[in-house]
Formats: structure tokens, sequence, C-alpha cells
């Protein structure tokens, strides 16, 4: 009785390490069959796989997520990765990128980390700060921030007007033809502009958006001729 409950527990622990082999060798054998990068704006799909060296699309087992991870946080306009990886041999690469806030007046992009960058292409709809704001500069980026995607990309340029009464003061060049003015602290009421857009009846001239929130009608030239 006690030899054939010892065989039985060897042939259950024979078949436990057989199937186990088996599971690891199938698992050593399975290869990456579908790559999914989500997330990504600016960066285009290629450009994320080549950092990866996963075109191959190698076994699984010879994938190290925080390997891939930590070479795609290398490029500046990646912020946060995430790696994960299916049995069935999907990988999902989901990438949080660094926001593109403005252009300065040497073509190199400032990002939403406050990282000053030079990118081997031409980012289109964000703003050109035409000159220096140093001494404002940290609270102007996170300002900033707070402006809505749809606005900023109706920025043309910036350009730091400060006064005696207010050092964080900014003029905006809207793509439209008008000029906004704001300060930092009220910077947020530019994600109204297109609201107040069409109450300006396609007349051109600065909104006022630092003191009083009204709007001065630009002049013709043949109203200045006149006076």
């Amino acid at each position: 009785m006690k030899r054939k409950i010892r065989l039985r527990s060897i042939i259950i622990v024979f078949t436990i390490i057989l199937f186990s082999v088996f599971i690891f060798l199938f698992y050593q054998s399975l290869r990456i069959t579908n790559i999914y990068v989500i997330g990504n704006n600016i960066l285009s799909e290629n450009e994320i796989l080549e950092e990866t060296n996963l075109y191959d699309y190698p076994k699984i087992s010879k994938v190290n997520k925080k390997t891939i991870e930590n070479e795609l946080i290398k490029n500046p306009l990646i912020n946060k990765v995430n790696i994960d990886i299916s049995i069935f041999g999907k990988l999902k690469i989901t990438i949080e990128e660094n926001k593109i806030l403005y252009q300065d007046k040497n073509g190199k992009y400032m990002l939403s980390n406050k990282e000053l960058v030079s990118l081997n292409r031409k980012i289109v709809g964000i703003p050109t700060l035409m000159n220096d704001c140093d001494e404002v500069k940290d609270k102007f980026i996170e300002k900033l921030l707070l402006i809505e995607d749809d606005i900023l990309k109706r920025i043309s340029e910036i350009e730091y007007k400060k006064t005696d009464l207010d050092k964080e003061r900014f003029l905006f060049l809207m793509t439209d033809g008008n000029y906004v003015y704001v300060t930092l602290s009220k910077i947020s009421l530019i994600n109204s502009y297109n609201e107040i857009y069409p109450t300006l009846e396609e007349n051109k001239g600065i909104l006022y958006l630092d003191s009083g929130n009204h709007f001065e009608i630009k002049k013709s030239n043949k109203e200045n001729e006149k006076e």
C-alpha cells in the first residue's frame, strides 16, 4: 500500500516537473507578434521602434521591459513610458510625451519639463517667443501649461512686454491678426478666446485681457491719414 502511494507521488511530481519544463520551453520559443504604440503625437511609431530594437520581433524571453523604458526615456520628448507584454506576444508601448510650448528665436523648442531642445523637424501649431523673458521664464512656462491646446495653436507669436507696474505682461499675436495683452496671473482668460472672437465681428485690433478686458479696434491707414 505504501509502495503504491509512493509510486503515485513520484508520478505526480514527475508529471508536474515535465509540465513545467514544457511550459518553460514553450515560453522560451514565443516571439513578439504585434507591437502597439499608444499616446504618441509628435514622435512617429517608427521613431519609437528605432530606439527599442524591436524591429525583428524578438523572443518574449529576450525582451527586458525596464531596458526598453530606460532607452525611450532618454528621448527629451518622452516624459513617461510603460511597457506591457501579453503571453500571446502582444507588446504595448504607452507613451506620455512632454508638451512643446513654444519655439524660441534661435529655433529651439521649450518643453513642458522646462528643457530647451533642438529637433530635426519643424513643429507647427506652436507660437514663437520673440524675445527673452528670463526674469519670469519659469513662471511663464508653468502658466503656458494652463492654455488649452486649441488656443495655443491660435497664437502665432509671443512678446514679453513688461512695464514698471507689471513685470509679467505679455503680448500675443494671434493667427487671425489680432493682438492680446495678458498678464501671467490672468493667462487662463485666453482660453475664452474662441468665445470672444465672434463678438469682435471680424474687426482687427487689440484685446486687453490684462486689465479691463476691452477691445480696441485697429484703425485703418485711411483713418490715420484723416487724423
